[in-house]
């Protein structure tokens, strides 16, 4: 339900702030400001989750989320939504249902289990875009108008899920007795348990170049797609409802089939085999000579809109790439290496601003091209030097 609201409005953020007036140069440094405060805020998030419970940073987190919702529904200029940002990405939801269900699963299971959860949450997401294009074109079409009704939606579902996951989840065990099991232990330390997190852990620092650098390329296109998409190509709200409904149609297709057979043959395998399709889509989404051919790129995923996170058929390759990720580390580090994850979200930093003056220069292709390039040149290779992280039972 939480994904759901989520997806209302992903596409229109950016479109929002735009019509609320900020610049492109303005638009990177939004989303530079926000990234740099929940980087820094992500360390000790990631740390409180080891040391109490997953269920109350995640409730936390869906508190933070109807603030947000409610900050954005009455934002009236583009500078308000600064803090709607920081607040909303604080605790993000997502990753730590991933790490309740890489942790409660066999690991010949857990790229399936990630992706029965995908399903799951695209079976509503199927209805997302399209509701949210009927909505954004009944208030008004696709500028503040029409688009602030999105977030009173998602203020409504934040607290509909925060009650319910009060009420009904289950708290997993914390590791807040860690401290305690160490003979030496003086106290909980923030500083020691994240170097005790590296330590024993060889291919970390390698995990950590080769997603900040995914990070960095996602940070560059990703404010700036949805403006391609509507300024450049002429999307109507029923346009782009279709391609992001045509996105997880595909996804939910594929998702199952892509997770059993990264059970089998491995996580890198299925990314390897399923990631260039990311950038076909991409490539049409630069080429395509008319709005109705987006509809093909929400089919094919596109590297520049969302980042390739689980969108059509090239963005399945994201889910046994997180369930390797996740697995790299044993289960009582996961809630520091979730902090450690949240921190390289800096890189998108310089990237956004970076993509903001390229965009605003006319370097409109080039800003979505570089990820490829990136990802191409440093991310695959680097990848292929990290071992798969599939245990194959023992017969």
């Amino acid at each position: 339900m939480q994904n759901w609201s989520q997806q209302l409005n992903t596409q229109y953020n950016q479109l929002y702030a735009r019509d609320l007036g900020a610049e492109y140069v303005e638009l990177g440094l939004l989303n530079s400001i926000t990234a740099a405060i929940n980087s820094i805020v992500s360390v000790p998030i990631g740390w409180a989750t080891e040391k109490y419970a997953v269920k109350k940073v995640m409730l936390f987190g869906l508190a933070c989320a109807a603030v947000s919702a409610t900050i954005f529904a009455l934002a009236g200029n583009w500078w308000v939504l600064i803090l709607a940002f920081t607040i909303g990405g604080m605790v993000r939801i997502m990753p730590l249902t991933d790490i309740i269900f890489i942790t409660v699963t066999d690991p010949q299971q857990r790229a399936t289990v990630m992706s029965v959860s995908r399903v799951v949450w695209g079976g509503l997401n199927v209805f997302a875009p399209m509701t949210a294009a009927l909505i954004v074109a009944s208030f008004g079409g696709i500028n503040a108008q029409g688009i602030r009704p999105l977030y009173c939606i998602q203020l409504i579902s934040a607290v509909c899920v925060f009650l319910f996951l009060a009420r009904k989840l289950e708290p997993l065990p914390s590791h807040a007795n860690r401290e305690k099991d160490r003979p030496d232990s003086k106290g909980p330390s923030l500083i020691q348990d994240f170097r005790e997190l590296f330590k024993g852990e060889k291919w970390l620092k390698r995990w950590i170049a080769l997603r900040i650098t995914m990070q960095f390329g996602m940070g560059l296109s990703m404010p700036f797609a949805p403006l391609w998409i509507v300024n450049v190509k002429g999307a109507t709200p029923y346009i782009l409802g279709t391609m992001g409904t045509a996105s997880v149609i595909m996804s939910l297709f594929l998702h199952i089939p892509a997770g059993r057979l990264a059970d089998k043959i491995g996580r890198k395998n299925v990314f390897f085999l399923l990631r260039p399709i990311l950038y076909l889509g991409t490539f049409l989404l630069i080429l395509a000579p008319s709005a109705e051919y987006l509809i093909l790129v929400g089919l094919l995923g596109a590297l520049a809109v969302g980042g390739g996170l689980d969108g059509g058929v090239g963005g399945v390759s994201f889910t046994p790439f997180i369930t390797m990720f996740w697995e790299t580390v044993p289960k009582e580090k996961r809630g520091r290496w979730f902090g450690v994850e949240g921190l390289m979200n800096i890189s998108t930093i310089p990237a956004s601003i970076l993509g903001g003056i390229l965009w605003q220069q006319g370097f409109m292709t080039e800003v979505l091209l570089l990820p490829i390039l990136l990802e191409v040149l440093v991310v695959i290779p680097a990848l292929a030097t990290v071992p798969d992280t599939l245990v194959r039972p023992k017969r």
